[in-house]
């Protein structure tokens, strides 16, 4: 399958810049820290591969990819799965794309919604964070966060009750995320 989703890479850069990386409504919806027994660059070996995104809650699959790393780099994926709504969504389409690329320090991914064109506003447009901060020669702060855009068109009463619940799921999936780099790690050692 190839990815028809018309642009390249600066298309989509510049989409994920205006739709999610410069957007006042986006706000952070979880973060979670974990201390990690590996050296930061042991770390940064397993994240560095675009293809570490495909294999946590959030997606399923990656089914074409465009450069091989750093900015730029976007990709097609489908989710399958919401971590929030606990029954089966039927796929999405998004397309991710590498917003920023310090080794050793920071790596983000632009996730934007290419089915909302056709009228789906099922998942909104977000934005998943990963940093690194060296914490000795085998120890590394991971930090994890989530940032979605303020849905629109939901009651504050609603969004109250929501929110909370919201994050609490998101977290969760963190969790997962993260169980999926400890085991590259411990394969990698």
């Amino acid at each position: 399958m190839t990815l028809d989703t018309g642009g390249d890479s600066a298309h989509w850069e510049m989409q994920a810049r205006t739709r999610v990386t410069e957007n006042p409504r986006l706000e952070v919806m979880a973060r979670r820290s974990f201390l990690l027994d590996y050296a930061v660059e042991e770390v940064w070996r397993v994240i560095q591969d675009p293809l570490h995104w495909e294999a946590d809650a959030f997606h399923n699959e990656i089914v074409d990819m465009q450069d091989a790393g750093g900015v730029g780099t976007y990709f097609e994926m489908l989710h399958t799965n919401n971590p929030i709504i606990p029954w089966p969504m039927p796929d999405q389409r998004f397309v991710g794309v590498i917003m920023d690329w310090e080794p050793l320090k920071r790596q983000s991914v632009a996730e934007l919604n290419i089915d909302s064109s056709a009228g789906s506003k099922r998942t909104p447009d977000h934005r998943q964070i990963i940093e690194l901060e060296p914490l000795g020669p085998a120890r590394t702060r991971l930090t994890y966060s989530v940032a979605t855009i303020r849905m629109e068109g939901i009651s504050p009463v609603t969004r109250f009750f929501f929110r909370p619940w919201a994050r609490l799921q998101l977290r969760r999936a963190i969790g997962k995320k993260l169980a999926h780099i400890r085991e590259d790690l411990a394969q990698a050692a």
